[in-house]
């Protein structure tokens, strides 16, 4: 009938190379993660009473919700600077839309102005608390 054609490897002029685990029969099991141990807990008789979750509370960054979609970096910054001195600010972002998720978060230089900010900003209506 026909002549039979012999099977050439695709490409011959290449040397494959692969990962020692993939050469041998037993099956890979990745080396143990080291756990980073847990953070040292200082000054918890210090914490707001609020605070449940025993989680030690920021003494300088402010969590602010209910932001409309609009917010911006410079919203934030208007909305605090007559607090005291404002080291950032942070709008949370949609990655879709490019909108406010509707928080955000502003660093103060002392603890003394995001106090002052929270007492103030609670007093007109917005939801303002010392961020984790």
């Amino acid at each position: 009938m026909g002549k039979r054609l012999e099977q050439q490897p695709m490409f011959p002029q290449y040397t494959y190379y692969y990962p020692h685990y993939l050469q041998t029969k037993h099956s890979y099991v990745p080396a143990p993660h080291p756990m980073a141990p847990p953070s040292p807990s200082t000054n918890s008789s210090n914490n707001n009473s609020n605070n449940s979750s025993g989680e030690q509370l920021s003494k300088t960054n402010l969590y602010i919700r209910g932001l409309p979609p609009g917010t911006t970096d410079q919203d934030l910054i208007k909305l605090c600077q007559p607090y005291g001195k404002i080291v950032s600010t942070k709008a949370i972002l949609d990655k879709n839309t490019n909108q406010c998720k509707g928080y955000g978060f502003v660093d103060f230089d002392s603890p003394a102005a995001a106090q002052k900010a929270v007492a103030s900003l609670k007093a007109n209506g917005v939801q303002a608390q010392m961020a984790k």
